[in-house]
């Protein structure tokens, strides 16, 4: 059998269209999610008549649980993909025997990568090459490494964290009214600014910031209106923080180009094509 044989690749291609199709739909239910302008931000003055709280107020809360279980659905269906291509490859070099071990090989470096090769001696050298130039520690290219840890991290721990936090803030508040202190007081060389709650969203209320002033505030403004801030979709493991629309573009790019090249449907394994046809 020709290993671009379209059999080869069916379940492989109805792993990766499924996770697809949830990444679309989830993302167009974020986009619904944020469409409704679900957060704003305040100045809210607190009883000491000095402390300045940064609010972040949220309604509707998104559905954090049932976003980070489509997330991890999405991953483990990347993964599933690749596993079927390098079943149904294994296969067709060892019929009919089954090997122990079929799982698309993701080493992080060349000791992990021999020790695939060598159950898998059997295959024919071009093959083992293509299989090789996906190796993160060979391509460089961290979206496979990040796709097999975000899986074990899920099969055997309690599994990534998802939430939508804060990545940016520019704040332009409107002027405050301060006891005792004059036009040519340097204000700022007396504020106390300091960080407020964890920046996810987790509540309907959350302070992101606190300021103290150094007298009593006589009147507080509005936020003004070129104060900007933006929230994203974060997925996070083993201390890394990765924007979590982007990873599952690229990860399933890189999945589609992991199966083109194997199956000999895409030449290069270091330039990436612009469409692919498999």
């Amino acid at each position: 059998m020709d290993l671009s044989d379209p059999s080869l690749r069916k379940g492989a291609m109805g792993k990766l269209a499924h996770a697809i199709k949830i990444g679309q739909e989830l993302r167009a239910d974020m986009d619904a999610w944020w469409g409704q302008s679900p957060t704003r931000l305040s100045l809210d003055l607190k009883e000491d008549g000095r402390t300045v709280e940064f609010v972040v107020h949220t309604f509707p809360m998104y559905p954090a649980d049932d976003w980070y279980h489509r997330a991890a659905d999405i991953m483990q269906n990347y993964r599933n993909a690749l596993n079927r291509l390098a079943h149904s490859i294994s296969y067709l070099h060892t019929a009919p025997v089954k090997l122990r071990n079929t799982d698309f090989p993701i080493r992080e470096d060349q000791k992990g990568w021999e020790v695939w090769a060598k159950q898998h001696s059997m295959f024919p050298e071009p093959l083992m090459d293509r299989f090789h130039a996906f190796q993160p520690f060979v391509s460089g290219r961290p979206y496979l490494s990040a796709l097999a840890r975000s899986n074990n991290i899920e099969k055997h721990e309690d599994g990534f964290s998802f939430a939508i936090t804060l990545t940016e803030l520019k704040l332009g508040p409107g002027d405050f009214t301060v006891e005792g202190l004059w036009d040519d007081d340097k204000l700022s060389d007396k504020l106390l600014f300091s960080g407020g709650e964890i920046p996810d969203i987790v509540s309907e209320r959350q302070v992101i910031a606190t300021m103290v002033m150094p007298t009593r505030v006589i009147e507080l403004g509005a936020l003004d209106a070129k104060s900007e801030f933006a929230f994203t979709p974060m997925m996070r493991f083993e201390g890394e923080e990765i924007p979590l629309l982007a990873a599952i573009d690229l990860i399933g790019r890189e999945v589609a180009w992991a199966i083109g090249h194997i199956t000999g449907l895409v030449d290069s394994a270091t330039q990436a094509p612009q469409h692919f046809e498999l």
